[in-house]
């Protein structure tokens, strides 16, 4: 087998999880004109005693044609990144960890958590006072384990769930330049902005940064025109994806 039949180029972000394929699409639309992506708040590990969360944007290296399983979770309607340009904003491949670690997990975690809280006392605290870390390790602590995901938990249902087979990869909102202050929001940045109401945190890409779209046969006529407004191709789901 070729390698690029199991290593996919580019990173696809699905939309429209629990919803119609209408609702995805115009999800997907609006992101396409925006050539904005909402973070959302995902669990690293679902245990009674245990579900810390971080705000994210998520993405999946499973190759198109073996993502029916999937999409069986995240609905048929994509937009796919090349990998590359994704990489260079600071997306990286999740690091899974089983059960057997959970304990070692839960000990770093609450380091981190007494971490954080000393760094917010940093700016008084005695200049004779011991400190053992400085502020960049504690920073670069917090982004590493924003990339932490459990190989397998049970979902809501009390189903057996791997997300090892996810393949899924992240741009976490503590690695990515935040751009606050009246700072113009540039690609590869995050910023809040608000709707409905509401305050979201959000990071924003190029059009050239998009591969391709992928929609059900259904909705091809639907997004071509804004596919060609940002340059890219729209691909159909049931001709790419093998059943």
């Amino acid at each position: 087998m070729a390698h690029s039949e199991y290593i996919s180029d580019s990173l696809i972000h699905w939309t429209g999880r629990k919803k119609s394929d209408e609702v995805a699409v115009q999800i997907l639309k609006t992101i396409c004109e925006e050539c904005i992506l909402r973070l959302t708040y995902c669990p690293r590990y679902v245990q009674q005693d245990f579900k810390p969360s971080a705000s994210m944007v998520c993405f999946t290296d499973i190759p198109l044609r073996f993502s029916g399983e999937h999409c069986g979770l995240f609905r048929r309607c994509g937009i796919a990144f090349h990998k590359n340009a994704m990489i260079a904003y600071g997306a990286n491949p999740v690091l899974y960890t089983t059960s057997k670690h959970l304990t070692r997990i839960k000990h770093i975690d609450a380091l981190l958590a007494r971490m954080r809280d000393l760094e917010k006392d940093r700016d008084w605290k005695d200049e004779v006072e011991p400190y053992p870390f400085t502020e960049d390790e504690t920073i670069a602590l917090m982004e590493v384990a924003d990339f932490l995901q459990e190989y397998a938990y049970r979902n809501e249902d009390d189903v057996p769930h791997v997300t090892y087979y996810q393949r899924e990869w992240r741009l976490p909102f503590n690695i990515l330049p935040f751009a606050g202050a009246g700072e113009p929001h540039e690609p590869g940045m995050s910023c809040f902005y608000s709707r409905d109401n509401t305050s979201y945190a959000i990071f924003k890409f190029r059009s050239a940064d998009v591969a391709f779209l992928v929609v059900p046969r259904a909705y091809q006529e639907t997004v071509s025109e804004v596919a060609r407004g940002i340059g890219c191709e729209v691909r159909v789901f049931e001709d790419e994806v093998d059943a």
